[in-house]
């Protein structure tokens, strides 16, 4: 037998002594829990049975049990006269009772003594746990600086009880921990196992209980409108939760507490995260189609247009779907998986490509059947029974306009590849998921798994700028060279690409001119028709996104044609959890401990460079904070960007808006800042000098052979100055 087939036996046998300690939990534990199950079956039964009875006016003899206690013991909650403000009355009369008596006794004396002593007792455990602590608190800080003050040099050498500790963990603990971990994984793969175990524990809790109970007292209260019979299941509610939360130890319920915090605030923070991000649509949506970023250096101006684009992305593929809907209800009767199977065809055979070809397609269709109707070439629609058209109260939409549109969108929105054309690489992860029907996206940024990227990334098509040139091409006969479609055109450094009118003086614009330049190409032409390129049902496909340094760098008749958006400031990055979450707690107490460690650890290194058990441990379980804390941050931290969008005219109108800037979106091994470093890779590998052997100034006063040293033109206008006055 193999080890593989003899763990999984092993896991087996472990799962399903979980099970049978589970169940005998219920045996010796939680008795009641079965019974109350069946009572509030009966409860349902009883009141199910008066409801129709009442509503249909039906003689009967049911009476209902849902506001009766229940027969099998649990605790003892009856109020007893001798402690009436410590037990849960029965009646809503006695309730009302006690609630004045607490109120009174509250108010006493006596109970404001209690109350001051109760705060005293716990003063006095935590003045004890104070003093049993400090004595070894200041041990080990005599301990560490001592500790910090053996220098030696034994790089990388462990310590006798950090080779113990190894072996130690290497014998137990690491063979355990991974022997969990592979339990855990199998568990999750054999998910009948833990859904027995959560719908016993769900039983002993009596949920199953209460949400019936909840159903039986609804029909019964719906009739009867016993507003006395609320009070009643209150108190049966306090009964059947007085069982998990008597019996589940207080260090357990701690646990649990955080666990349930912890989730509620993931579930509020990716909830915010979604909400920054429909925000961040929204700021995109306002904006034309040609929209460029500038800033400071180093404020992120390419990060900004990476970012819209990949928002931009996925707008796209929704206003396809959106498109795609609504020609469906305009002729809800069309069979449109037929039109769809009949175009993947075409797709495959690459007789559609891009928008033209699919009208093209579309309108053949047409043509053959205009000149022959049938059925059959028209996608088997029964066109005499539905019809051919449509009103919307604005015009007529014939069917084959329908078609030519819902054509359109589906090639749009189920294209695989990414909708991205830039001159950097840009990572995309869209996931589509198809069974061969009607295919869905998975457009996620938040809850994507990183160690997975590889495995469904795709990235951005290579800009090639003959596309956007109308004029003069770079290549001749380039086959890109009419490629211009639907997709968002991402251009960074346009600055550079383009220039502006000084720069270009020298450029002619005679497009028989042998070469392509920015004056010849109408590279500015095509960007002011951009928006004609794709337009499916008046939706534009198109979007140029572009960032620089400085407005005034590129040309007048470029930047009219959008809107430029300055990068005025960026916030600190914040998580985005609530003000209850756990994080913040640890947040504050990780900021201390750190640094601490740091100011320990620097030291150390300074003096040592062995490897010592201390060291060791302090620095795992930092890392380990350390990996928790970046990793909250990397998941829902959020940044919000101040920015001024003005019209690229420069008018000096300026609109002020937000953007919010997200890592888990953006900084996923989206693109790589240094995006254009390609351009020095040649020079690199030709340089043999580093900084260590370029000369340095000897004084504080540059000397005149030091001047010339910098090769500079201002220093070569002075000498020759010089020259021509001697």
């Amino acid at each position: 037998m193999t080890n593989a087939k003899r763990l999984k036996i092993i896991n087996h046998f472990i799962c399903m002594a979980i099970t049978l300690g589970i169940l005998l939990l219920g045996v010796f534990v939680f008795s009641n829990a079965l019974g109350r199950l069946i009572e509030s079956i009966r409860d349902l039964g009883y009141s199910i049975g008066y409801f129709f009875a009442e509503l249909f006016g039906i003689e009967h003899t049911i009476t209902p049990t849902v506001n009766e206690f229940a027969k099998i013991p649990f605790f003892d909650f009856s109020i007893s006269s001798d402690t009436p403000s410590t037990s849960l009355p029965d009646t809503w009369s006695g309730f009302q009772s006690s609630w004045g008596a607490y109120w009174r006794l509250w108010a006493t004396a006596d109970n404001f003594t209690g109350y001051i002593s109760f705060l005293g007792d716990i003063l006095f455990y935590v003045c004890m746990a104070v003093l049993v602590i400090m004595p070894f608190a200041l041990l080990l800080y005599l301990y560490l600086g001592r500790y910090t003050k053996q220098q030696n040099n034994d790089y990388d050498i462990d310590s006798k009880p950090l080779r113990a500790f190894k072996w130690l963990t290497a014998h137990t603990y690491i063979p355990i921990r991974n022997f969990i971990y592979q339990l855990v994984d199998f568990v999750k793969e054999h998910k009948r196992y833990y859904g027995i175990w959560i719908f016993l524990l769900l039983l002993y809790a009596n949920v199953f209980t209460i949400v019936i109970e909840f159903i039986a007292f609804y029909f019964y209260f719906v009739i009867s409108f016993d507003l006395s019979g609320i009070y009643r299941q209150v108190y049966k509610l306090f009964v059947d939760l007085a069982v998990p939360f008597s019996v589940i130890p207080v260090w357990l319920w701690v646990i649990i507490a955080y666990l349930i915090l912890s989730y509620i605030s993931k579930k509020i923070a990716y909830n915010r995260l979604y909400h920054n991000e429909l925000m961040n649509r929204g700021f995109i949506n306002e904006r034309g189609v040609v929209t460029i970023v500038y800033g400071a250096m180093g404020v992120g101006k390419t990060t900004q247009i990476t970012d819209m684009a990949l928002s931009t992305e996925i707008q796209f593929r929704d206003t396809a779907f959106e498109i795609i809907l609504e020609t469906d209800m305009q002729f809800p009767y069309f069979p449109w998986c037929n039109l769809e199977n009949e175009l993947k065809c075409a797709l495959n055979y690459h007789v559609v490509y891009d928008i033209h070809s699919c009208r093209r397609w579309v309108r053949k269709k047409a043509k053959r059947w205009k000149k022959y109707r049938c059925r059959q070439k028209i996608f088997d629609y029964d066109y005499e029974r539905y019809g051919l058209q449509y009103d919307d109260k604005l015009k007529l939409i014939d069917i084959w306009s329908a078609i030519e549109d819902y054509a359109c969108a589906y090639l749009i929105y189920t294209v695989q590849s990414s909708l991205l054309i830039s001159n950097y690489s840009i990572r995309s992860d869209n996931l589509m998921s198809d069974l061969g029907n009607f295919p869905l996206w998975n457009t996620d940024f938040f809850k994507r798994d990183s160690r997975l990227i590889d495995s469904y990334s795709r990235h951005a098509h290579i800009l090639d700028f003959d596309m956007l040139r109308l004029g003069k091409q770079m290549l001749k006969d380039n086959p890109n060279r009419n490629a211009l479609g639907f997709g968002v055109y991402i251009v960074s450094e346009i600055d550079k690409e383009r220039k502006n009118t000084p720069e270009l003086k020298d450029k002619k614009i005679d497009a028989t001119a042998d070469d392509c330049n920015q004056k010849n190409d109408l590279f500015n032409i095509l960007l002011k028709m951009i928006r004609h390129a794709c337009v499916v049902a008046n939706k534009v496909f198109v979007k140029v996104f572009a960032d620089l340094q400085r407005p005034s760098s590129l040309g007048a008749d470029a930047l009219e044609l959008g809107e430029v958006v300055d990068i005025v400031s960026a916030g600190d990055m914040f998580p985005t959890l609530p003000f209850f979450s756990p994080f913040w707690l640890f947040d504050l107490l990780f900021s201390f401990l750190k640094s601490k460690f740091d100011n320990f650890y620097i030291s150390y290194r300074y003096v040592r460079a062995d490897n010592t058990l201390l060291l060791y441990l302090f620095k795992s379980i930092t890392a380990k904070l350390t990996h928790y804390h970046d990793g909250m941050y990397n998941l829902f931290g959020s940044q919000t960007l101040a920015l001024q969008v003005e019209r690229g005219s420069r008018e000096g109108e300026f609109m002020s808006r937000k953007y919010y800037r997200m890592p888990k979106k953006i900084y996923s091994k989206r693109y790589a800042t240094d995006c254009l470093s390609g351009i020095f890779e040649n020079r690199a590998a030709a340089n043999y000098v580093g900084i260590d052997d370029l000369a340095e100034y000897a004084d504080i006063m540059a000397t005149p052979v030091e001047l010339a040293a910098q090769n500079s033109h201002f220093q070569k206008e002075i000498k020759t100055l010089n020259s021509a006055d001697a």
